[in-house]
């Protein structure tokens, strides 16, 4: 019965709650683990659910989402930041009604913006509330500075790996760093490139027994993703997998990652707006830069 009537308030708190937005860091210990393809599957998987969903991208060139799906890409966040482009002008259509963020330049800028550049973008993501539901953000992979801002900006860390030892020496290093530097506690592991059904589940067992034991952190099992011709062929057709072969093992998983994003529980503080995460990205900014340079 207590069960039951948790779930009624959870329901209620969604229905009234119209300026909540949901955002998600997926990042890595290194590129090359199937990262910006989870993004991208993972935001359509969800726009496919219902939700509006924006993707703040701070991948450049060859390894960011304008290339991945095709893009036209002409501005960047930093456009707004020096106020040459309003937010509406810079955002990509992606597939299913998500909007892409290009932020690559933006983000570099962020730890020395003017009291009266901070509002103005703050102010520009303030415009948006109420018309996104998830932020999904597709940080550089590793431990540079910027990167660390926008995982510390999240509400939820999805820390991407694979079977590969180097890709998890990786992870588990930037875990450390951002449990013993900044504090950071939660994390959900996402295993991609799997051949065989279970074995991310295994390889994050193995993963999270370690880290809880030696970091004191706490790592919870998001899923894992098949490595299959079907996702291969729909990143060379610039698509996501759960567009291009719907029936295909991987867009199954996906789908299954985004009815589990879905239920995640939704936080009971302030921090739940738009504006809030520019807020919260900017003053990690300078944490973050603050402390490389010490």
């Amino acid at each position: 019965m207590v069960e039951f009537h948790a779930d009624q308030a959870e329901g209620l708190r969604r229905l009234l709650n119209r300026n909540f937005v949901r955002v998600v860091t997926v990042t890595a210990g290194r590129e090359g683990v199937g990262k910006t393809q989870a993004v991208i599957n993972l935001a359509t998987a969800l726009a496919r659910r219902g939700r509006k969903v924006m993707v703040f991208d701070e991948q450049s060139g060859r390894n960011n989402l304008e290339h991945a799906l095709g893009l036209p890409g002409r501005y960047d966040l930093l456009d707004v930041v020096r106020r040459e482009r309003h937010l509406e002008d810079i955002l990509l259509p992606g597939p299913q009604g998500v909007e892409i963020v290009p932020a690559a330049r933006g983000v570099k800028a962020l730890a020395e913006l003017t009291p009266a550049e901070q509002e103005w973008l703050v102010q520009s993501f303030n415009t948006l509330s109420g018309s996104v539901d998830v932020v999904l953000i597709d940080a550089v992979a590793g431990l540079a500075g910027h990167a660390l801002s926008l995982t510390l900006a999240a509400q939820e860390v999805v820390i991407t790996l694979t079977q590969d030892p180097a890709s998890i020496t990786d992870a588990y290093a930037l875990i450390k760093r951002l449990s013993r530097d900044y504090a950071k506690q939660r994390f959900r592991v996402l295993v991609s490139k799997v051949r065989e059904a279970g074995e991310g589940e295994a390889i994050f067992k193995n993963f999270a027994a370690t880290a809880q034991r030696f970091l004191g952190v706490k790592i919870f099992f998001l899923g894992e993703v098949p490595f299959e011709e079907p996702l291969r062929q729909a990143a060379r057709l610039r698509q996501p997998v759960v567009d291009a072969f719907p029936a295909s093992d991987s867009a199954a998983a996906f789908r299954r990652l985004a009815e589990a994003v879905d239920e995640w529980p939704y936080p009971q503080d302030d921090n739940s707006r738009l504006d809030s995460f520019m807020q919260r990205l900017i003053m990690n900014s300078r944490l973050t830069a603050e402390c490389t340079r010490i």
